[in-house]
């Protein structure tokens, strides 16, 4: 079955996810299956995304840096995914890996530590 054109996937990804007025968080997952209670929540923020890629697939990323709140408990996250809200709330995406897909990076927390991701790290992707 054919699915969306580059252009329709852009479009989608650019409404669904805007590049300004967001109200998404980041969640984060030791095993990319349950969200960790060690970490809270990021804000995207209400500019937090760029504009999707024209591409197969078409890509949507963390407009700036982002850094995470201080680490409750020691963890390793290796994935995240977007919800709707800073707790509860509807799970947006799948967990995703940390870094890009082949070439996943984990992400060492001790208690106190924050995290901080640069632009363009966090990525969704829709084909």
């Amino acid at each position: 079955m054919p699915g969306f054109t580059n252009a329709e996937s852009q479009a989608t990804l650019d409404a669904r996810f805007p590049t300004s007025g967001a109200t998404d968080y980041i969640a984060y997952s030791a095993n990319g299956t349950t969200e960790t209670t060690s970490l809270a929540r990021t804000a995207v923020g209400s500019t937090g995304w760029a504009a999707a890629t024209s591409a197969d697939p078409s890509v949507k990323a963390n407009a700036g840096a982002l850094s995470t709140a201080a680490a409750t408990a020691a963890v390793v996250v290796s994935h995240f995914a977007v919800f709707s809200a800073s707790s509860g709330g509807t799970q947006r995406t799948e967990w995703q890996t940390l870094g890009t897909p082949g070439s996943p990076v984990t992400k060492s927390l001790g208690v106190g530590d924050n995290a901080t991701w640069a632009a363009g790290s966090l990525k969704v992707t829709l084909t």
